[in-house]
């Protein structure tokens, strides 16, 4: 069984279009759950019905917010970047971050080109030594390397 409750407050303020306003009020006499709920509804009611009005506005309001209002600035080159900051901070973030990935890029490549250029040194020498036949086999190149380290490092 499906309970009226979302149907309570316009059947209270008579909003429900008739056939509506029947099925509720039928599932009402057999519903003790929702009878109960349209009780508390109708005591709210009845009770914010007793309060006293609200106070309209003092006299002077709506001069004091004519003047307020015109003393706002406006006009003038501030005022309009003022008003579009939050509209330039995001394509500048954006512009920010893909330079920053940019300079990032850049530094790695660097770096991989420096590694690169330090074994091209090592390379040419095994170029001159491959030259005079003094290279025949893989070991021969792995010894040439291991003392071409051993060369750099400062003979420890």
């Amino acid at each position: 069984m499906k309970h009226v409750v979302d149907e309570l407050s316009a059947l209270l303020d008579g909003a429900l279009a008739p056939e509506a306003r029947v099925a509720v009020e039928s599932h009402l006499a057999a519903c003790p759950a929702c009878r109960a709920e349209q009780g508390r509804l109708a005591g709210a009611l009845s009770a914010l019905a007793r309060l006293p009005a609200a106070p309209g506005p003092s006299p002077f309001f709506a001069a004091r917010l004519a003047a307020r209002l015109a003393g706002e600035p406006h006009a003038g080159l501030l005022g309009r970047l003022a008003a579009w900051r939050w509209r330039l901070a995001i394509p500048a973030g954006g512009l920010a971050a893909a330079a920053l990935a940019g300079v990032l890029v850049i530094r790695q490549q660097r770096g991989l080109e420096l590694a690169a250029a330090a074994q091209l040194d090592l390379l040419q020498e095994y170029e001159t030594i491959a030259s005079v036949d003094d290279v025949e086999t893989a070991e021969d190149a792995a010894l040439i390397a291991q003392l071409d380290t051993l060369d750099r490092g400062g003979g420890r």
